[in-house]
């Protein structure tokens, strides 16, 4: 395996639908059937129009117009999620494993749905203690010099997110290393990263500017989508043909709204898969072994 390149982790995504076409437009149609569904839920109840929801409304708040209905969204949205990540890992460190479009429901996805929620908690529970210890060591200084106070806070902030970009960075392959070791490798998550974190950094920097294209792309794609929505009218009080017009515009908005959600997944995953695949190659002390000769569940 050659030395990690940032360049190449980032384009990964890229290679991964230039070798899997066929499996990428799976993976988007599962999404484009359960955002349809959703968007056909919304259609049933009268409510078209918030599918084109402001955006100031939160995620909590489009989540409580479902109801009830939300306690199953929710959960089939993240097992969705789980099974195109772990896929688009297997694509890149299994390739072999080409069945059912390197989908599966089996212990890779239960380890990694584990590790996912784990990881979520732990950020919201402790994802404001770098900035509490570094506030509790400042306070003193804060105290003596309360003229620098601006400039302290200033730099404390600075320093506050230096050190999380850190720490999210080196742990940033947790899931990824979770699933191609198929165990919960506690001690071999922190090490896997080290010395890697600039090149890493970068490989992230380099997938946000893949990420700001595509924006932009989208961008223009919405706006497109909003002036033929006006062009349709408000659903209330339209007739049946506008009607119908409406819903085959939701399929399209579900259509669109998977391609941004795989796409970007895509980039992301196949990056940390590939990042993976460098890293556990050159840490044999870490690992006693090749991640490679890890058996397939197959």
């Amino acid at each position: 395996m050659p030395a990690f390149s940032p360049t190449a982790a980032a384009l990964e995504g890229f290679r991964v639908i230039r070798r899997e076409p066929k499996a990428v437009l799976v993976w988007a149609a599962l999404w484009v059937v359960v955002l349809s569904m959703i968007s056909l839920i919304k259609a049933v109840t009268g409510n078209v129009a918030s599918l084109n929801a402001p955006s100031h409304r939160s995620s909590m708040e489009i989540l409580k117009s479902f109801g009830p209905l939300a306690a199953v969204l929710v959960p089939a949205l993240l097992a969705l999620s789980v099974v195109t990540t772990a896929a688009v890992y297997r694509a890149v460190l299994r390739p072999h494993e080409k069945s059912w479009f390197f989908m599966r429901l089996g212990m890779d996805e239960v380890r990694l749905g584990v590790m996912t929620a784990i990881a979520s908690v732990l950020v919201l529970v402790l994802g404001g203690v770098p900035a509490s210890v570094l506030l509790f060591l400042l306070n003193p200084i804060l105290a003596a010099v309360p003229t620098f106070a601006r400039y302290i806070a200033i730099g404390g902030a600075v320093v506050t997110v230096a050190l999380e970009i850190w720490i999210a960075v080196r742990l940033s392959l947790i899931a990824v290393e979770t699933f191609a070791e198929k165990r919960f490798h506690l001690t071999a998550y922190w090490p896997l990263a080290r010395g890697y974190f600039w090149r890493l950094l970068w490989a992230y920097i380099l997938v946000g500017l893949e990420f700001l294209a595509f924006l932009l792309i989208s961008f223009l794609a919405v706006l497109l989508f909003g002036v033929v929505q006006g062009w349709i009218g408000d659903p209330q009080g339209a007739d049946i043909l506008r009607r119908g017009l409406l819903l085959g515009m939701a399929g399209v908005l579900a259509a669109f709204a998977a391609i941004l959600l795989v796409i970007p997944s895509i980039l992301v995953s196949a990056c940390q898969a590939y990042a993976f695949r460098a890293f556990a190659d050159d840490s044999p002390t870490v690992y006693g072994m090749s991640w490679a000769d890890v058996p397939s569940e197959d």
